[in-house]
């Protein structure tokens, strides 16, 4: 199985990390604690106990296994380098004896980090997969490349992609991250995710990339924790990468989405079709809307085309906005002859240009026996400020 390897850099800002102080247990008085159990167990009344604040701890643990003692204790100083150098907070670990005899380790560490810290990033590593299937390999080669173009044209980064065999055919993978726009709190979770990515027939082949992995996802701006090769379920090999975000409990909320646009024209011949695609990426393109892939579809012996691209997610307090929608404009004119439709179309395309609305495709409709016409265009949202500023307060 051949694999096909892009690989493209994106460097993310680094700054200082800043964690909570320790509370000191000597600051507890006891005596008033046990006083307070006392009252509760023979008044039976409800004591409202108030808690103090202190840190959360965290317990990192591998299912990797050394037969020395030492060869784990190694590991695990490595380990807790790599964990700080992506900005956690680590308290030591310590080193374990499994059933087996055989030794492994687990680390304590904060699992949160404070508002203003760089690492480790909110971030999100999503998968572009391609809509169509190509029987030459060439043929996805040439638009997975062109795909991987207008990523970056998007100010995208992509990381890695590769074309493989799906039966008899090939598609194509785009690998690439996104901005996790997460809303201001005061705190983020650090979150331990895991990547997989390439295929590869044999192991010994998987083993080769996982420096190449950990480096494409390093020069990304994303901490890897590490690179291990694992077994597809088909049996082939994949490399899985452990990397750590950060995040907090209002979920993921990505930069970007993509969206599929289905045109309703019809062509006799699927090169008249990508033609037509091409034509509409333009449009978009021109219209400040980054076109990632078109390609042809076949609509019984006929064919017509879709088209990925990528809409900004406007977020706000009430919810997210998408930054645009394909609109449909029906004419209020009805009209005896189609000649006349067709005419008073191409004035309201003009019309809708001169107000800077992009008019993706237009046609005229039947209308019983009479005639009228129908436009897409491509709407732009804006947020509006509605007065919500979530800790800590934004700053200008």
């Amino acid at each position: 199985m051949r694999i096909t390897t892009i690989l493209m850099i994106l460097i993310f800002a680094v700054s200082n990390f800043a964690f909570s102080k320790d509370l000191k247990l000597d600051d507890l008085n006891l005596s008033a604690l046990k006083q307070m159990e006392v009252s509760q167990a023979t008044d039976h009344k409800r004591v409202n106990a108030i808690v103090p604040p202190g840190v959360k701890f965290a317990e990192y643990k591998t299912d990797e296994e050394f037969s020395f003692v030492r060869q784990a204790e190694a590991a695990l100083t490595e380990r807790i380098a790599v964990l700080k150098k992506a900005g956690i907070t680590t308290f030591g670990g310590r080193v374990i004896e499994k059933a087996n005899r055989d030794h492994t380790y687990i680390i304590e560490y904060l699992p949160t980090v404070k508002y203003g810290a760089a690492l480790p990033p909110a971030v999100i590593v999503k998968t572009y997969k391609s809509g169509s299937l190509y029987w030459r390999e060439s043929e996805a080669q040439y638009a997975m490349n062109s795909a991987i173009a207008n990523f970056k044209n998007a100010k995208v980064s992509v990381f890695i992609s590769y074309v493989y065999e799906v039966g008899r055919d090939n598609v194509f993978a785009i690998d690439y991250v996104l901005k996790n726009v997460v809303r201001r709190t005061n705190e983020y979770d650090v979150k331990f995710k895991n990547y997989i990515g390439g295929i590869f027939t044999f192991e010994r082949q998987a083993e080769a990339f996982i420096e190449t992995f950990k480096a494409l996802f390093n020069f990304a701006g994303v901490p890897v924790i590490r690179g291990k090769v694992i077994e597809r379920a088909d049996g082939d090999y994949s490399v899985q990468i452990e990397y750590v975000v950060k995040a907090n409990k209002y979920g993921e909320r990505p930069e970007f989405a993509i969206a599929r646009y289905e045109s309703q024209e019809i062509f006799s011949f699927e090169k008249s079709a990508l033609a037509a695609s091409r034509e509409k990426m333009a449009i978009f393109s021109n219209a400040g809307v980054a076109p990632i892939h078109g390609f042809a579809r076949e609509i019984d012996r006929d064919y017509s085309f879709s088209m990925d691209y990528l809409i900004k997610n406007l977020y706000s307090y009430s919810g997210v906005t998408p930054s645009i929608a394909i609109k449909t404009y029906q004419g209020q004119e009805i009209f005896d002859f189609e000649r006349k439709a067709e005419e008073a179309m191409a004035k309201k395309v003009v019309t809708f240009k001169v107000a800077g609305l992009a008019v993706v495709s237009s046609k005229v409709i039947e209308v019983g026996r009479d005639y009228s016409y129908t436009l897409e265009y491509i709407a732009k949202a804006e947020i509006v400020d509605d007065g919500y500023h979530p800790y800590p307060p934004y700053k200008k």
